[in-house]
């Protein structure tokens, strides 16, 4: 029906404003913009990586909400605090967040948190996979999310980028796209 495209459609640009507050900085070895490493030595610096990636793996919502995230991790606090800044002013979005949409938050700032250190835990570090839109959609590098996919003439062109991919290795793993689409007559 046309009420669940548009849903659909609706609910992949949510997803894409959400995932580029996520994901902003990943680049950086401490997820901050111009972020400087915690330690000087590279190898020290993947351990500690790793070592945070290991103590923070099974934190639960249950023991957040006892003693809170900065009692875990004080960068990942930090991390949480910003990201949810972000989408509350993207969205602006001005009521309090009901409990469930916090546990939500928090389950997909943890995840990311722990990509990111399991990212940045090996060398070469993870990379990540951008596109912006008006690019010519590239099925090797890019999933269409599009909820018509119809057989199309011409050159598809990126509307916006749902999820970014990833670079791991030799091999990747796709970004997801919503496409711009030239429909035959």
């Amino acid at each position: 029906t046309i009420n669940s495209k548009y849903s659909k459609a609706v609910f992949y640009h949510l997803e894409a404003i959400i995932n580029q507050a996520f994901y902003q900085d990943f680049e950086n070895c401490v997820f901050q913009k111009n972020g400087s490493p915690k330690f000087l030595d590279p190898q020290q610096d993947r351990q500690a990586q790793f070592q945070s990636f290991v103590a923070l793996r099974n934190l639960s919502w249950n023991e957040v909400l006892k003693k809170g995230t900065k009692y875990y991790s004080e960068e990942f606090s930090k991390f949480c605090d910003q990201k949810m800044s972000c989408i509350i002013t993207t969205l602006n979005c001005t009521r309090p967040w009901p409990e469930q949409l916090l546990q939500s938050f928090f389950v997909a700032a943890k995840c990311i948190w722990l990509l990111h250190l399991l990212a940045f835990s090996f060398f070469p570090p993870l990379a990540i996979l951008r596109v912006e839109e008006n690019r010519p959609y590239d099925p090797h590098y890019m999933e269409d999310m599009s909820v018509e996919k119809q057989k199309v003439q011409g050159a598809n062109r990126v509307k916006i980028m749902v999820m970014p991919g990833f670079y791991v290795q030799d091999r990747i793993l796709r970004c997801k796209v919503l496409c711009r689409h030239k429909y035959a007559a």
